[in-house]
């Protein structure tokens, strides 16, 4: 008798991965996570736990971790990893469910897709995000406009690239911030000042400092240290400090208070072009043909709104 055919779309929190490959797993939330600690915290396993079976990976697969590695797979990966990353993404799909990365920035356009599987919050330089989809680590990314156009030399072997819209931008801060930044037509800033904006590493989103240069907004350089959303509103709680991120209504900024960028007679407002990364035969794949309309459908509402 002939097994019952997969649904093309599952619940993500029904997805049990197969015992054989919970170490890919592993390794690859140290690739999306960034670091022991955070994927302890992801997995609930200790820190020691983590360290171990990684080392017992890199020793069986050869991997050698690249701690400078600003794109691809900063943990190592070999021709027979890709392999298993690959079989992992298969079982995935197959399951109707899938994993797609993105930033604190485009992350609330996953909101309301529940057959996507949680995946840390993490800015990328725009050759890491494909590299991880190439690999399969990802079966899919958000991807800014702003950082395709400054990135040079970029490989698009094995991928597709689809354009979603163009997301418009916010200004977030702390209700108690001591300076607000900008401010509703006809009202000036108190103080009449423009706090900073805390902005990732110049490595990771020079698309996104040059728009804000563009617009006259003093940065500040949150270096590599802030990767999950509460490092990020920490960093800037009881301070001038703002962050940018999408005008559309997110859980993950529900304590900040937001102003449209470019505001005034003479600013357009900005916006930010989005990109969808899958792999060249991501239409074979109902998930993936489902995720890539619906994501085209809330980014075209989203333009439409901004």
């Amino acid at each position: 008798m002939a097994s019952p055919r997969p649904p093309s779309l599952a619940q993500a929190h029904h997805y049990r991965l197969p015992e054989l490959l919970h170490d890919i797993r592993l390794l690859d939330l140290l690739e999306l996570c960034g670091t022991t600690v955070q994927t302890s915290r992801h997995l609930q396993l200790s820190q020691p736990t983590i360290s171990r079976r990684y080392r017992i990976l890199s020793e069986d697969f050869g991997l050698v971790r690249d701690r400078r590695q600003l794109w691809g797979c900063g943990y190592g990966t070999s021709a027979a990893m890709r392999l298993l990353r690959l079989g992992c993404r298969a079982h995935r799909l197959a399951s109707g469910v899938a994993r797609i990365g993105s930033d604190l920035l485009h992350h609330p356009l996953l909101a309301g897709c529940p057959w996507l599987l949680p995946t840390p919050q993490r800015f990328r330089a725009a050759a890491n995000w494909l590299e991880l989809v190439r690999q399969g680590v990802l079966d899919g990314a958000l991807i800014s406009g702003l950082e395709l156009e400054e990135a040079e030399g970029l490989n698009h072997q094995e991928l597709e690239l689809l354009p979603l819209g163009e997301l418009p931008l916010a200004l977030a801060f702390c209700p108690e911030a001591p300076v607000l930044v900008g401010a509703p037509p006809g009202r000036p800033a108190p103080g009449g000042r423009v706090a900073e904006v805390l902005v990732p590493d110049r490595g990771v989103a020079p698309g996104l400092r040059r728009l804000l240069r563009e617009l006259g907004l003093p940065l500040r350089s949150g270096g590599n240290s802030l990767q999950t959303p509460d490092d990020w509103i920490g960093r800037i709680q009881g301070s001038a400090l703002a962050l940018v991120v999408a005008d559309r209504e997110a859980d993950t900024w529900a304590c900040l208070q937001r102003w449209p960028l470019g505001q005034g007679p003479r600013a357009s407002r900005p916006h930010c072009p989005v990109w969808l990364a899958l792999p060249a035969d991501w239409q074979e794949h109902p998930v993936l043909r489902h995720t890539a309309q619906e994501l085209g459908r809330i980014g075209a509402a989203q333009q439409l709104e901004g």
